[in-house]
C-alpha cells in the first residue's frame, strides 16, 4: 500500500514539472527603437539621435496620395490610395543628394519600394498616416462646431488671411459666413493635389474636414495652414482653432459663459466703486472729462509713459498712449483728452 501511495506522489510531481513554461530567451527584439508616434501630426520629423528623422514612424501605415508637382522619377511608382507600411529608414547618400529616404513595403501587393528623392524632406502633403487620420476622425467626427471666422488667425505666406468655408460641391470660397453659426463636422477625408491647383508651394495635409449646416450646405477646410502647421491665433486665445476658422462648440459656450460670468462680476464691482453711469463707460473703453486717474487706469489700462509736473498750481500729469492718445489730469481729475 505504501508503495502503491509513493509512486502517485512521485506521478503527480512529475506532472506538475512538465507545465512549466521556460521562455525563449533568444526571441527576436520588436522593432520599435522606443519612439512614441505622435499622432495628432501627421507625417512631420521628430528628433531622433540628435537629428530629425522619420524613425517614429517605422511600422506605421501610411497612404499615398500623389506628388503632382514633381519632376522626379521613381524607380517604384506609388499608386495614389494604395497603403504601405514603413520598414525602416534607409542611410542618406549626401554624394547623390538623398536624405529622408523611407523603405516601403505596399500591404496589398508586396511590392517594395523607396520613397525619397533629390533633397526630399516634405512629405506631409502626399502622405496620410492611418493613425494620425484614425485619431482625427476620434477628434472630430459627428461633434458641433462654432464658426468663428479667421479674424484672429495669422495670414499665411502668401499674405492672405485663410479663406473662408469652400463649397464642397463647387469648391469655391463661400464669403459672408456669418459667425457664430453652428455646424457639424459630417466627414473626414483627404484631397489629393493636382496639377495646376495652385498648390505647389503648400506644404498643408490632404486631410479635410467636411462641415454642414441645414443654411449653408455642405463645406470643408483643410486641417493646417500653408505651412503645414497648425493654424495659429493673433491672440492668446484659451480655446484652440480647428482649421483655422472653428471652435467645438461645448468648449465654445463653457468658455463664452466664464467671460460673461467675469463680465458681470467686474460690471457689478464697478458700479458699486463709481455707480452706473461710470461703470457702463469703463466696460466700453472710454473716458470723460472729470474722471480721476484710477476710473481712467480701470477702462484704458496702464498709459506707456507719464510726464509730471508740480508747481504752485498742484500736480499736473500727462498720460501717453501708444495708439496716439493723450490724458492730462490737474491733482488727480481728468482735464484733457487729446489726440
Amino acid at each position: 500500500m505504501k508503495k502503491i501511495i509513493f509512486f502517485i506522489i512521485l506521478s503527480l510531481a512529475n506532472n506538475a514539472y512538465c507545465q512549466i513554461t521556460i521562455m525563449n530567451t533568444e526571441a527576436k527584439k520588436l522593432q520599435s527603437d522606443n519612439f512614441v508616434y505622435d499622432s495628432l501630426r501627421n507625417m512631420v520629423p521628430e528628433k531622433y539621435e540628435g537629428e530629425y528623422t522619420y524613425h517614429h514612424l517605422i511600422g506605421q501605415t501610411i497612404m499615398y496620395c500623389g506628388e503632382p508637382y514633381s519632376l522626379y522619377r521613381r524607380k517604384n511608382y506609388f499608386k495614389i490610395g494604395d497603403y504601405y507600411r514603413v520598414d525602416g529608414i534607409l542611410p542618406d547618400n549626401t554624394n547623390k543628394g538623398l536624405y529622408h529616404r523611407l523603405s516601403l513595403t505596399n500591404i496589398k501587393t508586396g511590392e517594395t519600394g523607396e520613397e525619397g528623392g533629390i533633397f526630399t524632406k516634405e512629405y506631409n502633403f502626399k502622405w496620410v498616416v492611418l493613425g494620425h487620420y484614425e485619431k482625427m476622425k476620434e477628434l472630430y467626427l459627428n461633434k458641433e462646431f462654432i464658426y468663428v471666422g479667421t479674424d484672429d488667425v495669422f495670414i499665411d505666406s502668401y499674405g492672405k488671411k485663410a479663406d473662408g468655408l469652400i463649397n464642397l460641391e463647387y469648391d469655391t470660397v463661400s464669403k459672408n459666413i456669418p459667425k457664430e453659426s453652428v455646424w457639424k463636422c459630417i466627414d473626414v477625408q483627404v484631397k489629393p493635389r493636382k496639377k495646376g491647383d495652385g498648390m505647389n508651394l503648400d506644404k498643408r495635409s490632404p486631410i479635410i474636414l467636411i462641415f454642414d449646416n441645414p443654411n449653408y450646405g455642405k463645406h470643408y477646410c483643410y486641417l493646417e495652414s500653408d505651412q503645414g502647421t497648425p493654424y495659429q491665433t493673433l491672440l492668446n486665445k484659451s480655446l484652440s482653432y480647428i482649421c483655422g476658422r472653428f471652435h467645438l462648440k461645448s468648449d465654445y459656450e463653457q468658455v463664452i459663459l466664464a467671460e460673461r460670468l467675469a463680465e458681470n462680476k467686474r460690471k457689478a464691482n464697478l458700479i458699486r466703486k463709481y455707480g452706473t453711469a461710470i461703470a457702463n463707460l469703463i466696460i466700453q473703453g472710454k473716458v470723460r472729462i472729470g474722471m480721476t486717474k484710477q476710473m481712467c487706469l480701470e477702462s484704458w489700462g496702464k498709459p506707456d509713459d507719464i510726464n509730471t509736473t508740480i508747481g504752485s498750481y498742484g500736480t499736473h500729469e500727462q498720460w501717453v498712449y501708444g495708439n496716439g492718445y493723450y490724458l492730462y489730469f490737474e491733482n488727480g481729475k481728468l482735464t484733457n483728452i487729446q489726440n
